[in-house]
């Protein structure tokens, strides 16, 4: 990998678009490119756009204040631009870089409101994605591949620490680190992650058990509502269809029964017309006339008392069917405060009589007596009222017997007078033969129609009980039963029975038992289930991403383990050899001395276990690194710390650790800002050798003012600046000189 091209347009003052081209390699060799120029021609310029294109967000290494400090401020006739891009192009057909490209082009483009942006290859990407490309390169901003103005001496002045980072790209772990960063980064994200996720399944946890446990309840509670109404669907069914075929049988008979009655009446009408008839045409005394009125008169009270008298009796039966319909189960709270009542009394009285007191005595029998009546109370108030156990009302019993005593009164008066008339036609039996006969008929179905209307009386009574039966048995079942209710009475089951005895009084028992069951159950919202489905999907959801983070999380800290090993494993082999060629080069250039590269602390590589530490431990230990020592000795003293050497020798030693790491670990290219400029003239012949002898491993880009060092150089550019501030570029390839003598601008 070299670099092919820089193109720099609006950076600093580089406000026209300049572009410089760097000539490939040859013969294994990198040709050596020149940058020169008078002080503030701007020059530097062009290394400070090499390392802010690289990724440098330091202002201070980039030798400005604020960011919009790299774009061209303006100059006399020349308005500020608007923008600064510097766009680097480098040749990748060693694949150097992990990327399918041959020529791979790095842009950034800088505005002044703020807006910043990366181009790869045109394409938009990501600042640390285009650091990673780069650290696998082996090229990074802040490494040796860019080395600026007094960033020389930086390197001796640094503290250990700080001379550490510098080591890391020497080292080429670089990319290892920024891996390392970037997993850490995940692994930072997904400890929030777990920690966001585990609190929320602490939170929801305990509403997800107070929910299963109503929802438990709320299938058995299902459960038992499914026996309770298939029982009161048979129960219920049975019962209604029951009364339905009872009325209907009623009504039938009740028709029946009325239609013989008006036959009778109107026989009856006819026997009276005919008798008047008689009576009319043949001389009867006035002892059988009234006689015979006297009968009938009885005969009508005996009717009206009659009537009177089906009336009171079918007042009797409504009575006591009412109270059975309207009896409603005692609630099981009403029990259990009843059985407490008892409890209350027994312990009461136990205590008494434990005194052996006679004076307590009365007051035992007295709380007895009252736990017996209470308990009485209680048992009558749990049992369904039995119709024929029901005491009718007293004014109505007594109503009912002067009725009948009227009745039975009334039927001997009749018979007494039927008698008087007997032995009054006994005498005119003869004459009043028609009259006689027709009187007897007239009596007979007299005594038919009074058979035929109790028993229609009766009929009416059985189908006035059943009808109230049917209305209190609508209203439990509204009740209990709801809009099933309806269903229920409107829709004729296939099968009349159901369930066998599932009318029977043995099942009731069951469906209050069933009840009471569900009372105790209590009610629960329906929107329970389906705030409980939720719940737990959500819970179950966060603990298989809970379980996932936590896997995650132990692949990352494998991997950040994995990366600390290589780093640790190259940082140490690479160290060593760039330790040796330090010594070499440091003996070329003081033409002896000693040299050292001495690590100050061990490094620390955190064992990372969810299980036993804290991961926010592990972040504590995560950015400890070991530090760096440099120790030099030149030749004829016995110095070895480096703030006693002059400039001089700092420049030399620094020299002599950047060409250690160019030759242990070379970078596809180098940026040097004049680093050769504290260096006399027979130094400069050194370092441009070393140059010379390095240029096989890297391509070497130098801003310089040494002419040793420019006799080295393939390619020289030049870099002036007019009155307008703005810096021009003149290049100059010495082949070209060597043949016609030309410069080209």
């Amino acid at each position: 990998m070299h670099l092919e091209r820089l193109e720099i347009q609006g950076f600093k003052t580089f406000a026209k678009k300049t572009i410089l081209t760097f000539l490939p390699p040859k013969e294994g060799h990198f040709p050596v490119t020149a940058i020169v120029g008078p002080n503030g021609s701007g020059k530097s310029n062009s290394a400070d756009a090499i390392r802010w294109v690289l990724g440098e967000q330091s202002l201070k290494l980039l030798r400005g204040k604020q960011s919009d400090d790299v774009i061209f401020s303006g100059a006399e006739g020349k308005a500020r631009a608007g923008f600064a891009e510097v766009t680097l192009q480098l040749n990748n057909e060693d694949k150097s870089m992990p990327i399918e490209y041959e020529n791979v082009v790095i842009t950034r483009r800088l505005y002044r409101d703020g807006t910043s942006e990366y181009l790869l290859n045109e394409s938009h990407a990501r600042l640390i994605d285009i650091q990673l490309l780069l650290a696998q390169a082996n090229v990074g901003q802040r490494s040796y591949s860019v080395i600026g103005q007094g960033m020389v001496d930086h390197i001796l002045v640094s503290t250990p620490e700080e001379r550490k980072q510098f080591f890391d790209d020497a080292t080429g772990v670089k990319q290892f680190q920024i891996k390392r960063h970037e997993a850490m980064l995940k692994l930072k994200h997904t400890l929030e992650n777990l920690t966001d996720a585990e609190m929320v399944l602490q939170e929801i946890e305990p509403r997800l058990r107070s929910l299963k446990r109503q929802a438990s309840r709320l299938e058995k509670r299902e459960e038992v509502e499914t026996q309770l109404h298939a029982l009161e669907q048979t129960y219920y069914g049975n019962l209604w269809w029951q009364i339905v075929d009872d009325m209907n049988e009623r009504k039938l008979t009740f028709s029946e029964v009325n239609k013989k009655i008006k036959t009778i009446e109107k026989e009856l009408d006819d026997l009276e017309k005919k008798m008047v008839v008689i009576e009319r045409s043949e001389t009867t005394d006035e002892g059988l006339r009234e006689l015979q009125k006297k009968y009938r008169e009885i005969q009508h009270k005996r009717e009206q008392a009659r009537h009177t008298q089906f009336e009171t009796e079918k007042e009797i039966e409504l009575a006591k069917i009412k109270v059975q319909s309207n009896w409603a189960p005692l609630p099981l709270i009403k029990i259990i405060e009843g059985i407490e009542e008892i409890k209350k009394k027994l312990t009461l009285m136990s205590s008494r009589a434990k005194s052996r007191d006679l004076n307590n005595f009365d007051e035992v029998f007295k709380i007895a007596d009252e736990a017996f009546i209470f308990s009485n109370k209680l048992v009558s108030q749990l049992q369904r009222p039995n119709a024929t156990d029901m005491k009718p009302d007293p004014k109505l019993v007594a109503k009912l017997s002067l009725l009948k005593q009227e009745e039975e009164k009334l039927n001997k008066e009749l018979v007494r007078i039927e008698k008087e008339i007997d032995s009054h036609a006994q005498k005119e039996k003869e004459a009043r033969t028609e009259l006689i006969e027709t009187q007897r008929s007239l009596r007979a179905k007299q005594q038919d129609l009074h058979l035929l209307e109790q028993e229609r009386n009766q009929s009416e009574i059985e189908l006035a009980r059943l009808e109230e039966r049917q209305q209190g048995l609508i209203r439990e079942m509204d009740e209990f039963m709801k809009e099933r209710a309806v269903n229920l009475r409107t829709n004729l089951p296939p099968t009349r029975g159901g369930i066998k005895g599932g009318g029977s009084e043995e099942t009731y028992p069951e469906i209050q038992r069933l009840r009471y069951k569900l009372e105790l159950i209590g009610g629960i919202d329906p929107e329970v289930m389906k705030e409980y489905t939720e719940i737990q999907e959500r819970f179950d959801f966060l603990n298989t991403h809970v379980t996932d983070l936590r896997q995650a999380m132990r692949s990352t800290e494998k991997i950040i383990k994995e990366l600390d090993e290589k780093i640790e494993q190259q940082s140490k082999k690479l160290f060593g050899e760039i330790n040796k060629k330090f010594q070499h080069y440091f003996k070329i250039l003081f033409g002896g001395g000693s040299c050292a590269l001495v690590k100050v602390s061990q490094s620390v590589i955190p064992e990372v276990e969810l299980s036993n530490e804290p991961v926010e431990g592990v972040m504590s230990q995560i950015n400890q690194s070991e530090g760096v020592d440099i120790q030099a000795t030149p030749p004829g003293k016995r110095l070895k710390a480096l703030n006693l050497l002059s400039g001089g020798e700092r420049a030399l030693t620094s020299i002599a650790l950047l060409s250690a790491i160019m030759d242990v670990n070379p970078s596809p290219f180098v940026v040097l800002d004049e680093v050769d400029a504290a260096l006399d003239e027979a130094n400069t012949i050194r370092f441009a050798a070393i140059l010379d002898e390095l240029s096989q491993k890297s391509q070497f880009i130098i801003i310089t003012h040494n002419r040793a060092t420019m006799e080295k150089a393939d390619v020289l550019y030049g870099v002036t600046m007019g009155d307008d501030g703005i810096s021009n570029l003149l290049s100059v390839h010495l082949e070209d000189i060597a043949k016609n003598g030309s410069a080209r601008r």
